[in-house]
Parts: structure tokens; sequence; C-alpha cells
């Protein structure tokens, strides 16, 4: 059973399709998925979906996320989704199992770490055994959601990688300091040559929604516009406001709260909801890359220069 499928309530709703590819079909099959996709972003109810590659690529189990059952439900009724099962059927070497599971929303927003392993020679079987091992003790533990495992790449990588998801900060640090992840950790030791944790997420990537597994994160210098796009009317209004009513609790105070109130908003609050609204430009399709990068940035400009011309019409009419 695919790990999404630990939860059994809430408002939301995965399609899971678990597929066995026929090995000349891998391309294909993953150039549907990303024609479907292209057509569902304009879709109501759509949230975006996650693929999970085995270490040969034929073994993949594709999850797409909506807001409701209802939702997904419309779209397995429509002639696009008729049009998708033609072009998966093509490219598998069994018959394929697709569900409709009920999760709560709050879920697509997970914390999630990389595990980058050197395994040393001839442990290579071993550590297979040793990770289904690992996999099987996360699926124990509350929160967890899934987890991706990459195998050595000929040419590129020595090391496996393994991203694990968990529902939250608070159940991801459960496992990661639990004696029974300690006690497989020590196991592995003879075996293994070198071991690296970290955070999948940089500080800004962490704020933006609908960043998909499979594809790459959008490159610093968008989520860095995303960022001056929603700060700069946050830190306008509060010279408005918040300074006038602070200017007597003194520089250093005053500067702090306006702070913490300016990451408040944008963290929680303003970047993600336009990120979504902006993930046609973060996260575009390959074949869409070049012209979506270019209309966003003009897009993106020309907020820029709205929000200056109106904070420098209210400074003008208020005479600040």
């Amino acid at each position: 059973m695919h790990p999404y499928l630990n939860s059994s309530s809430g408002d939301g709703a995965l399609i899971v399709l678990q597929a066995e590819l026929l090995p000349e079909r891998v391309e294909e099959f993953a150039a549907a998925q990303a024609k479907a996709s292209l057509a569902l972003m304009s879709r109501p109810g759509y949230l975006g979906y996650d693929v999970h590659v085995g270490s040969d690529s034929t073994q993949q189990t594709v999850v797409r996320r909506f807001t409701s059952v209802g939702h997904a439900t419309d779209w397995m009724e429509s002639s696009a989704f008729e049009e998708l099962l033609s072009a998966e059927t093509a490219c598998m070497s069994t018959t394929a199992r697709r569900s409709v599971v009920r999760i709560p929303i709050t879920q697509a927003q997970v914390a999630t770490s990389t595990i980058t392993t050197r395994v040393k020679p001839g442990s290579e079987e071993w550590f297979r055994q040793w990770q289904a091992t690992m996999l099987s003790r996360e699926q124990e533990f509350p929160g967890f959601l899934g987890q991706h495992i990459q195998a050595p790449i000929s040419g590129v990588t020595d090391e496996w990688v393994s991203i694990i998801a968990f529902a939250g900060d608070e159940q991801l640090r459960a496992w990661m300091h639990s004696p029974d992840r300690k006690a497989l950790l020590k196991e592995s030791a003879s075996h293994v040559d070198r071991f690296d944790v970290r955070p999948s997420q940089s500080a800004f990537e962490s704020w933006f929604a609908g960043a998909e597994s499979g594809m790459r994160p959008p490159p610093a210098w968008k989520l860095s516009a995303i960022v001056l796009l929603v700060l700069y009317p946050v830190v306008m209004l509060e010279i408005f406001t918040l300074n006038q009513w602070l200017a007597s609790w003194g520089t250093a105070l005053a500067t702090f709260i306006g702070n913490a109130v300016s990451v408040a908003l944008t963290g929680f609050l303003l970047i993600p909801w336009a990120s979504r609204l902006l993930r046609w430009w973060l996260v575009p399709p390959a074949e869409e890359s070049t012209r979506r990068t270019a209309i966003g940035a003009i897009v993106v400009v020309g907020l820029y220069a709205a929000s200056v011309g109106f904070f420098w019409a209210v400074t003008a009419a208020w005479g600040t």
C-alpha cells in the first residue's frame, strides 16, 4: 500500500495511480502525465501532483491532489481523463491500480528531510533490505506520508538519496530522534561510508506552495521576485499605520515589531497565496519554460510598477 493511503478521512482528495511500465514506454508515460498536468492547471479544485519512481523507473506511483473528492471524480469522468487513460494503458506492462483517497488538505504542507548515503562496495543488497526495514518502521510513526528512494545513477552520483515526508515538523523530529531509528543507524555503521541528513527545503522554498515532486524547484531569482512583490506593500502599509502607532516605543523595539509583523504576513499568508497564483510561472513545464518565464517576468514587473505608482500617489496625496 502506498504511504499516502495511511490517512482515511479529511476534506481533500488524492487520485493515486500505481503502475508498472514497459521499459521502452517510460518517457512516453512521463510525457502523458506532463500533458495532463498542464491541462489540469486551469481546472477547479486541482492542487498539483507528485511522481514517485522506483530505482529502475518502471515502477511508478502518480499522486494527484484535489481540494475535494467531488473535484477528483469530476475530472475522472471527463474526456481529458479518458485521453490520459488511453495513453497510460499503452505504456503499462500490467494492469494499473487507481484509487481515490480522502485526505486532509493540510497534509499538502509537509515536513521533509533528504538523506544521502554512500554505501560500501559489496553492501548494496544488504542496504536495500535495511532500507526496507527502515521504511516499515517509519510507517509505524504518526504523521508519516511517504518516502522516495533514488539508487545511485551511473556516471552521475554514487550515493543513495532518500526523501522522507511527515505531516509536520514535530512528527518528523519525533522519527528522526527516535530510538528505533538510532538503532537502525547503528546497524548500518559497518556497511556505510558516509551518511548525511538535511532539510529538503531552503528558507524561501518552504514558503512556496505547489512545487511538485519530480520537477525542479523554482530558481532563486523567481522566489526572490515573489518575496519582493508581496513584502513591499506590507512595508508601505506599516509606514502609514503601525510605524505611526509605535513611534513612541523607540526605534529598536518598533523596528523589531514591524519586522515580526512583516515576516508573519508574508511567510504564512501572502507568499503561499501569491505562489499558488503564479505557479504557472514558478514551475512551468519544460516545453513552456522560456515563454512562461518571459510572460511571468513582464507580469511581475507590471505589478511592481502598479504597487510603486499606487503608493507614490498615496504619499503625494498625504504630503509624506
